[in-house]
């Protein structure tokens, strides 16, 4: 009788791992495809003649199933426009990877994202910078999906996640387009 009662509360704690698992991953897709959709705008922003502080159409608050009460803007979006160099301001590529996602009680999710930004700084000269970034999503209207509501840069030291593997990869987009790089050559 005990063997059986080990025996089933084995199984059940297995099957109970990886139910739990599985959604846990499950979550992390559907986020990458989210956050992934959101740093699409926000590079296509960077050479958008038509955003600017005070008017974005094609922000990320345009994405399909977006709350109605979100800002224009992200806070990390806001700062990538106010630094615009131009309002056609350098292509930029930017390439993630989810480390880290936790489901709110408030249905919210937040993921742990490390991104790396590539960016034509100078005629000819292509630089990137990396950084980890605390990404907010809110239940879409869009039924089982998600969407970017807020998105913070980490400083160093706030690293809640060291060395975690990948949960998600957002695409490989290479290097930016650089209107002035085939002249410099």
């Amino acid at each position: 009788m005990k063997k059986k009662l080990i025996i089933a509360l084995v199984l059940s704690l297995w099957f109970t791992s990886a139910y739990w698992l599985g959604s846990y991953y499950r979550r992390a897709q559907v986020a990458g495809v989210a956050i992934q959709k959101y740093v699409d705008v926000l590079d296509a922003e960077s050479t958008d003649p038509q955003c600017t502080l005070e008017h974005c159409p094609n922000s990320s608050k345009s994405l399909p199933g977006m709350p109605e009460d979100r800002a224009l803007f992200t806070s990390n979006e806001q700062f990538n426009v106010e630094m615009k160099d131009s309002p056609t301001g350098p292509a930029t590529a930017t390439e993630f990877a989810v480390k880290h996602v936790t489901k709110k009680d408030n249905g919210m999710v937040e993921a742990i994202v490390y991104g790396t930004t590539t960016k034509c700084y100078f005629p000819g000269d292509i630089g990137s910078i990396s950084d980890l970034f605390r990404i907010t999503l809110a239940p879409s209207t869009i039924k089982g999906e998600y969407v970017v509501i807020e998105d913070k840069r980490l400083g160093d030291t706030e690293n809640p996640v060291p060395y975690a593997r990948t949960l998600y990869k957002g695409k490989n987009k290479g290097e930016p387009s650089c209107s002035w790089k085939s002249k410099a050559s």
